[in-house]
């Protein structure tokens, strides 16, 4: 039997050297963990960046094929989204074959010569709608406000109705309302009239817009008015009045198309949710979100820092909030009438992202002036900031 000697004991770690070795271990995986949060952040942004070419590419081709007509929503009726409109250049002409443009968005049945009513059709969730910064798409469903359109009150559970096994029809709306699949991007459809600046003689002021809405808008309707103060894509006024690319007369590459007004229809102030509930319709919410929702479109009307005001002395015109509360801006009431009261607002950190009217895209920074910010929302303002256009 032999004897170890000193020299062959096997020697552990002592105490020190394991608190030694897990410091080490625990600062660089501090070090390391923002780099990958980062770079996480970044790879969404980049698809951001793509889906956001991809609908300013799908309304060129629209246009390319309409005579130059843009694809702005109708609201008139049977209201109609841009979004809807964009589905055979996104890759989804089988959804919108399936899809009736003669009946309004929230029709429960299906038309003659239409298998799927409209509703069951609108709870699809597409990718392209969909920025992957934005927390929680699969609970972001929103519904229609207009109760003469369909069946349902306002859900008191966030539960979505099912499709029944052929796809063509909700199997438990007695329980849970269909719910519409949700869009994190809209058209900048027009400057309010409450940012024009009124000075006499004319002083530039930066938390005004050199050319705004010649009117306010009207009450339980919303922007009625055509004017200088018009985007790329306005609404349709009831006229059946149909934008073309030709009307940017500032030049498509400093006309914004759409914008990002994410998280909807919850209410977010700074990146936080304003309603934390999760087992219910949100009470502090924006009226708007859904993909095949006018509502969804954006109107540009300032708010303060905090996103708790609106119109009244703004200061921000991005990331400071992605709407106003239905609370205070109640559907077919008040100032948005049945337009929906959202705004500029995106996850990313530093600003949200925009697409020109020439397919380009770009990050408008958070603390853009609301006079440069709605520079680049009308089309034919012909305003002149000099080197203060950047972006």
């Amino acid at each position: 039997m032999s004897v170890l000697t000193p020299s062959r004991l096997r020697r552990g770690f002592t105490l020190v050297e394991l608190l030694v070795v897990i410091a080490i271990i625990g600062t660089l995986v501090g070090l390391l963990l923002p780099a990958v949060q980062s770079a996480r952040e970044s790879a969404r942004r980049n698809s951001c960046v793509n889906n956001m070419k991809q609908l300013g590419v799908a309304t060129q081709s629209f246009a390319d094929g309409s005579g130059g007509t843009l694809p702005n929503s109708i609201r008139t009726g049977l209201r109609l989204s841009w979004h809807t409109r964009l589905l055979p250049y996104i890759e989804q002409a089988a959804l919108f074959d399936r899809y009736d443009p003669s009946q309004t968005w929230s029709k429960n049945t299906a038309a003659t010569g239409f298998t799927i009513p409209n509703y069951v059709l609108a709870a699809t969730r597409i990718p392209s709608f969909e920025c992957q910064s934005a927390p929680n798409p699969d609970l972001r469903f929103d519904y229609d406000p207009q109760s003469g359109s369909q069946p349902y009150a306002v859900p008191a559970t966030y539960a979505k109705a099912t499709t029944n096994s052929a796809g063509t029809d909700f199997s438990n709306v007695s329980a849970s309302p269909g719910f519409c699949a949700p869009s994190d991007y809209g058209p900048t459809v027009y400057v309010d009239n409450a940012l024009a600046n009124t000075s006499s003689p004319v002083v530039p002021d930066d938390n005004k817009a050199d050319v705004a809405a010649t009117a306010a808008p009207v009450a339980n309707r919303g922007n009625a008015t055509a004017s200088s103060g018009d985007g790329l894509l306005p609404k349709d006024y009831g006229d059946g009045y149909k934008p073309k690319l030709s009307d940017a007369t500032d030049g498509l590459s400093v006309t914004i198309l759409a914008a990002e007004s994410a998280g909807r229809p919850f209410l977010y102030r700074k990146r936080s949710r304003a309603d934390d509930t999760t087992n219910t319709f949100p009470t502090l919410r924006v009226n708007a979100g859904g993909w095949v929702r006018p509502a969804s479109d954006i109107s540009i009307d300032g708010s303060n820092a905090t996103g708790t005001a609106f119109r009244s002395s703004p200061t921000k015109v991005v990331n400071a909030t992605n709407g106003e509360s239905i609370l205070t801006a109640a559907f077919s009431t008040g100032y948005y009438g049945t337009d929906g009261g959202s705004e500029v607002f995106a996850f990313h950190p530093g600003g949200a992202n925009v697409v020109f009217g020439d397919g380009s895209v770009k990050l408008i920074a958070g603390d853009v002036s609301i006079r440069v910010f709605s520079s680049l929302v009308t089309r034919a303002g012909n305003e002149h900031l000099g080197d203060k256009l950047k972006y």
